[in-house]
């Protein structure tokens, strides 16, 4: 019964005690076959434990609807999450947005203001 859950949540069922940052390689190798409905799985299982790595993948997942229904929100607040715990592809991802938004900013405001 110990390994069901752990295969239901996308642990290896062929290695029970396989770690987090484990299943994330395996998440990761699942992305690169197109099997996004079993690597979004394992990843919100990991995300679900505060795996920083798992909340990035996961977020790029929303982002570009892959396994998921597209939501840019959701994956920008994976991403401050992620970044917040010091991931340094989350950290650059949310300046990069952070800069998007400024200049979105600077291009709506009127020529006076």
């Amino acid at each position: 019964m110990n390994t069901l859950w752990k295969s239901f949540f996308g642990f290896a069922e062929d290695n029970p005690e396989e770690t987090y940052d484990e299943a994330v390689e395996r998440a990761k190798r699942l992305l690169g076959e197109h099997n996004y409905e079993d690597a979004v799985r394992v990843l919100r299982y990991a995300e679900r434990q505060n795996h920083a790595e798992a909340m990035y993948y996961l977020a790029w997942c929303y982002w570009q609807g892959t396994g998921v229904r597209e939501d840019a929100g959701r994956a920008i607040a994976l991403w401050r999450r992620s970044a917040n715990m010091g991931f340094e592809p989350a950290v650059k991802r949310s300046e990069e947005l952070r800069a998007a938004q400024e200049r979105c900013r600077e291009d709506t405001k009127s020529p006076g203001q």
